[in-house]
């Protein structure tokens, strides 16, 4: 009898169809109950305002639809190619120069730095010349460039190296020098601080394999390394060319655009457009079309760099 019970076959419960579906659905709709006020937050603050603008660059002052011809105005105007240049200069200045210091630094710091201590003050000092603010950069960087009272030429006039006063901010090169330099200043931490977070993502094995192996320090960035930072340049491009783009407070300071339209920057020349010759349909257009580029951009640089890896 023992025999027969055992060789019975077990009955099992089947799980209704349509149970696991259920239940992913009322996961969904949880987790879009909770991200709705984040997604409404987001639709607010960025896509009304963007709807604005853009009806804004296709009527006149007193509400008539004009269609696309304030973007016509916009583009035909030269003093828009002078800020299109001037702001493309101001980026090969300052990204190359960013990115190449914050990646000498964060390797610096990564292979000779090994006390946890050091480590952490260095990370601290990184982070204050992104939380000071942007106008405060500017005074201070005007105090240094200033003629008359800059200390720059101060210092350079005490120790000899000049006998005469430098026009920092009055001759067109060193003024773009002088604009670059405070973003150099601030910027280059980011850069050191996110290529550094990526240096501590590389497999330790694969480095001790290659040091074994008697791979020099190049070929372990090359090889090794910049595999795992490739996302994070992306990361980088990305965001500094979006700041290169709206960057005004500290270039407003020391050149407010100046000498002529030398440092007169994107930004600086659709806030004149706007506040200055009260042309807001015209300044919409502009800012229509550096948001529309800049999502372009984005595009391709990701295709360029994708974030996945192999």
């Amino acid at each position: 009898m023992s025999r027969l019970v055992a060789e019975l076959p077990v009955p099992t419960v089947s799980k209704p169809v349509g149970t696991g579906r259920r239940r992913r659905s009322r996961q969904e709709r949880l987790a879009y109950t909770i991200l709705l006020p984040a997604l409404g937050t987001v639709f607010v603050i960025v896509t009304i305002p963007f709807v604005i603008a853009v009806w804004q660059s296709m009527t006149s002052d007193d509400g008539t639809f004009i269609g696309l011809r304030n973007y016509s105005r916009a583009l035909g105007n030269p003093l828009f190619f002078d800020a299109l240049r001037a702001t493309g200069l101001y980026a090969l200045i300052v990204l190359p120069t960013e990115i190449v210091l914050g990646l000498g630094f964060a390797l610096l710091v990564h292979r000779a730095v090994k006390r946890a201590g050091l480590r952490a003050t260095l990370y601290v000092l990184a982070v204050l010349p992104l939380v000071v603010p942007p106008v405060a950069v500017g005074v201070v960087a005007r105090l240094i460039y200033a003629p008359g009272y800059g200390v720059l030429n101060y210092v350079l006039q005490s120790i000899g190296i000049t006998h005469s006063e430098i026009q920092w901010l009055g001759v067109s090169a060193l003024a773009m020098g002088a604009v670059a330099s405070v973003d150099i200043w601030q910027w280059t931490p980011f850069v050191y601080l996110v290529l550094f977070a990526g240096l501590q993502t590389v497999p330790k094995e694969s480095v001790e394999a290659a040091q074994v192996d008697g791979a020099t320090w190049w070929t372990q960035f090359i090889y090794i390394e910049l595999y795992y930072l490739r996302p994070l340049f992306l990361l980088i491009l990305f965001f500094r060319v979006a700041d290169v783009l709206r960057v005004f407070d500290h270039v407003y300071i020391l050149t407010g655009g100046g000498p002529g339209t030398a440092t007169q920057l994107l930004s600086l020349y659709i806030y004149r457009i706007e506040f200055r010759f009260f042309d807001g349909g015209q300044a919409a257009a502009l800012a229509v079309m550096v948001l529309v580029s800049i999502s372009v951009l984005y595009s391709l640089v990701t295709r360029a760099l994708p974030l996945e890896r192999a």
